[in-house]
């Protein structure tokens, strides 16, 4: 993980980032509450041998002093040194309970020795600190002598530089420090679990994943819009934050071999969901847009979606075609578009793969391509084999990859099947971006970038698609009064295609 990952990371859970300090202050400070209040006295003092008269005596007084001093801070925080101050202090005690409040520190410089005591109240700490500065110096002479009682004055003495005050708080429980080591250690424990959590996971999240997947460059990053989640999937012309997207990858699309240019298009992708029929219906609208004749067939037979996306007539389409119910011109419905024509998929058959992988299915693809761009919106690669078959006689295949879906290894797998059939890979449709969070940071972010040039381009898009679809209404109103005898001159189409779809 990079540095850039780590801060989008931080940027995406941010709040979670935040609930986790605070839950981890409250835990440790409701932790601290327990502690009981003690407080914390100190007193120092200089270590002193004997009484030296020349410079040589004063050298060697000095390392001795040093060593009595090394040897006090040993002494401080044992038992001989508690039982000692137990009995000057005349406390109803045991002393190895309180043994363990003292300890020292030296400062060789000058031979000092600092004393720190802990006590329940702020008297008992100031007293303890003090008694143990005279206690030590007994204790060691015991030691040393092997007497009890020292016969004459010592050779070493403390002389105190500072006797313990009485302490103004307890150092004990600290509730601020509390709080600030379990904010770090829920921040820690987040930072991780977050992290562990994305070094695991195994979707699709970034460009650099995909290509790393399928050795193939990502021709276009579609974001999450709520009108591509609708019926239409908008097809109208609202696609919102899409719609520059959308002109990208067309864009891109047109480029990916200029001297070659594909004139008949797979577009699947690995599993259902992933919005292989959404990016077909828009890809297919912009380009006819921009002046190319485009043909939009519903090679869907499993589960279509394009009779229902454009709001036509979808009971006789390819399936009839194929059965060689109907020739396959005739059954081309005019989407109300300019320069954009739709071949639905007809009556669902118990047997599409066979179907879509017929030398006449070949056959209608190369004549149609001699008119039109063919756009084929074909089932999932993975689950069954159809868009296999499809694109092994098509100029490539359009792979669409939901982000944060797709798995990296159906990914993979996408493209062994494309290999084994021998088709070409155009390049890869990266779906459902997220517009927020970190994640939006990785595919480019900004969507909103173009909003007015946008709006302005959709708004008149969808104007367009209005009066075609005015238009569109009023020829089916005169075909429906031919229908009915009122101009008998012209034969309706839907009889035609409702006699024909018979079998």
């Amino acid at each position: 993980m990079t540095f850039g990952d780590f801060v989008r990371l931080s940027r995406a859970y941010v709040w979670v980032l935040i609930g986790c300090a605070i839950l981890g202050a409250l835990l440790m400070v409701a932790k601290t509450t327990r502690d009981p209040v003690l407080y914390s006295a100190t007193s120092s003092g200089l270590v002193l041998v004997g009484d030296a008269t020349s410079a040589a005596e004063d050298l060697g007084s000095s390392q001795v002093a040093e060593d009595k001093a090394e040897l006090y801070a040993f002494l401080v925080s044992k038992t001989p040194v508690a039982e000692q101050v137990v009995e000057d202090l005349g406390m109803d005690v045991p002393p190895a309970a309180i043994a363990g409040r003292f300890s020292a520190s030296v400062n060789t410089d000058v031979n000092a020795l600092t004393v720190t005591a802990i006590g329940s109240t702020p008297e008992e700490a100031r007293d303890l600190a003090n008694a143990v500065v005279d206690a030590v110096v007994v204790v060691a002479q015991e030691i040393q002598t092997g007497e009890t009682s020292s016969r004459g004055p010592a050779l070493t003495r403390i002389v105190p530089l500072e006797e313990a005050q009485l302490p103004g708080a307890p150092f004990t429980p600290d509730y601020p420090r509390a709080a600030i080591k379990g904010a770090l250690g829920g921040l820690v424990l987040a930072y991780a679990v977050l992290i562990a959590r994305r070094l695991i996971d195994r979707r699709i999240r970034n460009v650099g994943h995909v290509e790393e997947a399928t050795g193939s460059s990502v021709l276009g990053i579609i974001p999450k819009e709520e009108a591509l989640g609708r019926t239409h999937r908008g097809v109208r012309g609202d696609l919102g934050r899409a719609a520059e997207s959308f002109r990208q990858l067309r864009t891109n699309l047109r480029f990916v071999d200029v001297d070659n240019e594909p004139r008949r298009i797979v577009v699947t992708s690995a599993l259902a969901g992933e919005g292989k029929s959404t990016v077909s219906a828009n890809i297919a609208r912009l380009v006819a847009h921009a002046g190319t004749p485009v043909l939009l067939i519903d090679a869907d037979l499993r589960r279509p979606m394009i009779a229902s996306t454009f709001e036509i007539d979808g009971a006789v389409g390819l399936t009839q075609a194929l059965a060689g119910d109907v020739d396959v011109r005739d059954v081309i419905v005019e989407s109300g578009m300019d320069n954009l024509s739709l071949l639905p998929a007809g009556r669902i058959p118990p047997n599409p793969s066979e179907l879509l992988g017929s030398l006449r299915m070949k056959q209608f693809v190369d004549d149609l391509s001699a008119d039109y761009l063919v756009i084929l919106d074909a089932p999932p690669l993975l689950p069954v084999t159809d868009a296999g078959l499809l694109s092994a006689f098509c100029d490539g295949a359009l792979l669409v990859q939901a982000a944060g879906k797709t798995q990296i290894e159906q990914s993979q797998q996408c493209r062994r099947i494309l290999d084994q059939v021998g088709s070409r890979l155009l390049g890869v449709v990266l779906n459902k971006a997220p517009v927020k969070g970190a994640s939006a940071i990785a595919y480019g972010g900004g969507y909103g970038g173009y909003g007015d040039y946008s709006s302005f381009q959709e708004e008149a898009s969808r104007e367009a698609d209005s009066t075609a679809s005015r238009g569109r209404r009023r020829k089916a109103a005169k075909a429906d009064r031919g229908d009915r005898g009122d101009n008998p001159a012209k034969p309706a189409r839907a009889e035609k295609s409702d006699k024909a779809g018979k079998p």
